[in-house]
Order: structure tokens, then C-alpha cells, then sequence
């Protein structure tokens, strides 16, 4: 027996369609065979997503944000193939919670993850998404953006309060993204749950763009003293710096922007 929504199934043909032209909505209807009203709903909640948007000329065009997914997913496929090992190896080394996060523009997600052997530990599965504003990793995708971009996602997304830490404030999370950038490193102090505590390093590929973030995920006892802190972030850096190599990034590298 065959499982097929049919309108998922038509998405995805006004998706080929736009990727071979530019088109007006009513051509795209004539070229797809498809009801307008039907069509019309389809490009508005693409249209919401970020993943279309309409030309001068009232022609459609896929978006640099549905672009960015076939990128991301070649990324990936190699990231996760390099990154891996690092995360064992890192895991082992801190006896902690390790993470592999890619941002999305908007919020972190994690796709791939080593838990800490300790019975108390933070659990974070593949596949789960945080708030950029609130996680180690997600200020750090934030510090590496560029002034339009940042304006960009300070204008679209409320900086949500999640615990009492957490930075609400634009002024004062900029200053901390200044800081963020010139240490080369994200912490967050319980401002995404109470007793947790996160670090995170950029990985950069051979453009010198973040394109994800090694992490740590511990808790907030275990990691108090400054020089537990020096330690974690000395090893994590190391560990970032040794996937970035391996993915083309070399030191002279101008960039920083995230792909």
C-alpha cells in the first residue's frame, strides 16, 4: 500500500518548478495544473516560511533561506563524519554532555550528541531546537552574523525570558555578542535551564564561516570553579579547532559569517 499526501506531494512540484524559473503564480498554476486558490495557499505559507518570495515583476523565486537547506545538508554529511570521533574523544575527556549544533537563522538545533555517563545529566536529542538567545551555541552563531543579519533576527524573534539568567535585554545581549566574538567562545550561565550550564566553540569550514558549534552541555555544580571552566573551554576550543581544520579552514582565512 502506497502513504502519499497529496499536498505535500504538490509542494514539492511547485518547489521543482521554482527551481528551474522564475515564474508568475498564474503560469506556475497553467504549468502544474493546479486550482489557484489551491496554489495560492501553498505559495503563502511557503512565502511564510522564508522559502519563496515574489519579484518586482510578480514572478516567484525560491530564497537564499531554501538554498541554504541543500547547502546545509551537504555540510552536514561530512560534519558529522569528521565531527563524531570528537565528540567520543571530548565526551571521555570532560565527563560531560557533548553537542553538535547548526543554526537555522532563527533557532539552534542539535544533530548530534554524546550524553555524559554521570546518573544527572542533560539530554539533549537530535533534532531538538533552542532559542539562539538562550543557549551558549545559539550566542554564538548570533556573534558571528553580520550587522544586517543580526538586525534581521532581533527584529523577528523576542528575546523569550526562559530562567532568571536569561539575557532579554538587546543592548545588554549585544554587549555580551561583542564579548562572545573577541574571546572566540559562548558560555551561558542557566539562562536556558536552571542547573545547566553551556560552553561552546565555533567550527568554521574552509571560507572561514561558522557553520556549526561544538558544545558542552553540564551541570551547573559540577562546572563552578574557574579553573573547571578554563579547563572545559581549553579543550572544547582545541576539539572545534582540530574539526575545522579537517573541513578546509586555515587561520588566514577571512570570514566569520554563518553559511
Amino acid at each position: 500500500m502506497e502513504y502519499e499526501i497529496k499536498s505535500v506531494t504538490k509542494v514539492f512540484k511547485v518547489l521543482e518548478a521554482l527551481s528551474e524559473e522564475e515564474i508568475t503564480p498564474a503560469d506556475l498554476a497553467v504549468k502544474l495544473d493546479m486550482n489557484k486558490s489551491t496554489l495560492h495557499r501553498f505559495l503563502a505559507t511557503l512565502m511564510s516560511l522564508g522559502y519563496i518570495e515574489k519579484n518586482e515583476n510578480n514572478t516567484i523565486r525560491l530564497t537564499q533561506s531554501f538554498i541554504n537547506l541543500g547547502v546545509h545538508a551537504q555540510k552536514h554529511d561530512a560534519l558529522h563524519t569528521i565531527a563524531r570521533p570528537y565528540l567520543e574523544q571530548l565526551a571521555q575527556d570532560v565527563g560531560e554532555s557533548v553537542l553538535l549544533a547548526v543554526f537555522d537563522g532563527q533557532a539552534v538545533q542539535y544533530v548530534d550528541n554524546i550524553e555524559s555517563t554521570h546518573t544527572v545529566r542533560t539530554v539533549f536529542d537530535p533534532g531538538k531546537q533552542a532559542p539562539a538567545h538562550a543557549v551558549a551555541s545559539g550566542k554564538l552563531f548570533l556573534s558571528a552574523l553580520d550587522e544586517q543579519d543580526l538586525e534581521v533576527y532581533l527584529q523577528s524573534q523576542q528575546l523569550t525570558r526562559m530562567t532568571e539568567n536569561t539575557i532579554t535585554d538587546q543592548q545588554k545581549l549585544l554587549a555580551e555578542l561583542k564579548s562572545i566574538k573577541e574571546q572566540g567562545y559562548a558560555l551561558d550561565h542557566e539562562e536556558y535551564e536552571v542547573g545547566l550550564r553551556g560552553f561552546a566553540c565555533p567550527i568554521k569550514n574552509d571560507t572561514g564561516s561558522v557553520i556549526a558549534a561544538l558544545c558542552i552541555a553540564g551541570i551547573a555544580p559540577r562546572i563552578t570553579n574557574k579553573q573547571r571552566i578554563a579547563s572545559t573551554v581549553q579543550k572544547l576550543s582545541k576539539a572545534a579547532d582540530k574539526i575545522s581544520l579537517q573541513l578546509g579552514y586555515q587561520q588566514n582565512n577571512v570570514g566569520g559569517d554563518i553559511q
